[in-house]
C-alpha cells in the first residue's frame, strides 16, 4: 500500500479486502515522513515493509536516508516480518550493462542490514538490459550472505542485550535459542512448523545459512511464508498430528540422508496448549532405526 501514514490505512485496506472474502499479504510502502512517527503501530498492522526511498528522499533530508533505512530494517526484523528495500539500487543499468560500484555496495549493505528482499524498479521495468540486472543483484546477494557473520547482525546485538536485561519474551527466548544452537551443531535444516507463520518469521530474521522448512496445515500461511529469506514453505496434510514423524517420511524427497535437524515445535503449531520445543534429530541414527 502507497504512501501509508498510520495503521488506519492498512486496517481500512484489510477490512476493505475482507469484506470481498481476500486476505491479501499487505506491505506497508514508508514514503512519508509522518509515516516514521508511527513506524511501529504501521509495522504491527502490515504483513510486512518496504523502505521506498525514491518518495521517502524527497520527504526528509536526502542525508537521513541511510539511518532512515537501518532504523526501518532493524524494527522491522524485531517484528518478525519481511522488510524490502526499494528504489535505484542498480539504476545505472536502466543505460548501461554494469552497474557502478557504489550500486553493488548499496545492494549488498540492505542484505547486510538484514532486508528480506532487494528489489528492481526502472531497471528492469522500462531498461535496456533488465535480464542483466536480475543476474547482477542476485550475484551481489549470493556473495554478500556467503560472507555473512551472523553474529554481527544489528538484531542478535538488540536480542542480546533484552536477554541480559531479562527482557526477552518467551517466543523472542525460542527463537534467539534456536540461532544460537543452529550455529554451534549446523544442522542440515531447521524444521518450524507454523501455523500462522510466525515462528517461522523470528527464526528467519537470524539469516541463517540453513534452510528453515516450514511445514503448515494452512495453505494461506504457506503462501505468505514464501516471501520470508530463507524459507522453504511447505502445505501439509490437514490430519497431521506428528510433526517429527510427518518430516521423517519426507526426508528422502529433500534428500537428506546425514546429520542433523532441528524441529522446532510451539505453541500453534497443532494445539494452542502445546509445550514450546526444540528437538535434535540425527537422521544417521534414524536411518539405522528405518534400515535395521
Amino acid at each position: 500500500q502507497s504512501f501509508v501514514a498510520t495503521a488506519a490505512d492498512i486496517r481500512a485496506v484489510r477490512e476493505a479486502a475482507a469484506a470481498l472474502d481476500y486476505h491479501p499479504l499487505l506491505i506497508a510502502k514508508i514514503e512519508r515522513a509522518g509515516a516514521l512517527e508511527h513506524l511501529e503501530e504501521i509495522i504491527a498492522a502490515a504483513d510486512g515493509i518496504m523502505v521506498a526511498r525514491g518518495d521517502l528522499g524527497v520527504e526528509i533530508p536526502i542525508e537521513d536516508i541511510p539511518a532512515q533505512q537501518k532504523a526501518i530494517i532493524l524494527q522491522t526484523n524485531l517484528a518478525g516480518k519481511p522488510v524490502i528495500t526499494a528504489t535505484q539500487m542498480l539504476e545505472s543499468m536502466t543505460n548501461n550493462r554494469r552497474p557502478t560500484r557504489a550500486e553493488v555496495t548499496d545492494v549488498a549493505n540492505a542484505i547486510l542490514d538484514g532486508t528480506d528482499c532487494v528489489m528492481l524498479s526502472g531497471e528492469t521495468a522500462i531498461g535496456k538490459y533488465p535480464v542483466e540486472a536480475v543476474a547482477t543483484m542476485a550475484r551481489v546477494a549470493a556473495a554478500t550472505e556467503r560472507t555473512t557473520d551472523r553474529e554481527t547482525i544489528a538484531l542478535v546485538d538488540v536480542l542480546r542485550a533484552q536477554e541480559a536485561k531479562g527482557a526477552l519474551t518467551t517466543n523472542e527466548l525460542i527463537s534467539y535459542s534456536v540461532f544460537r544452537m543452529a550455529k554451534r551443531l549446523q544442522p542440515t535444516a531447521v524444521i518450524v512448523p507454523s501455523r500462522s507463520g510466525a515462528s517461522a518469521r523470528r527464526t528467519t530474521r537470524f539469516r541463517l545459512p540453513q534452510w528453515i522448512i516450514a511445514p503448515s496445515r494452512n495453505p494461506a500461511c504457506s503462501q505468505k511464508l514464501q516471501f520470508s529469506y530463507g524459507v522453504f514453505p511447505l502445505d501439509a496434510p490437514a490430519d497431521v498430528t506428528d510433526w517429527k514423524s510427518y518430516f521423517l517420511d519426507l526426508v528422502a524427497d529433500f534428500d537428506l540422508d546425514d546429520g542433523l535437524l532441528m524441529l522446532v515445535e510451539g505453541a500453534g503449531t497443532l494445539n494452542r496448549r502445546d509445550t514450546k520445543r526444540i528437538e535434535i534429530i540425527d537422521l544417521s541414527q534414524t536411518a539405522l532405526i528405518a534400515n535395521p
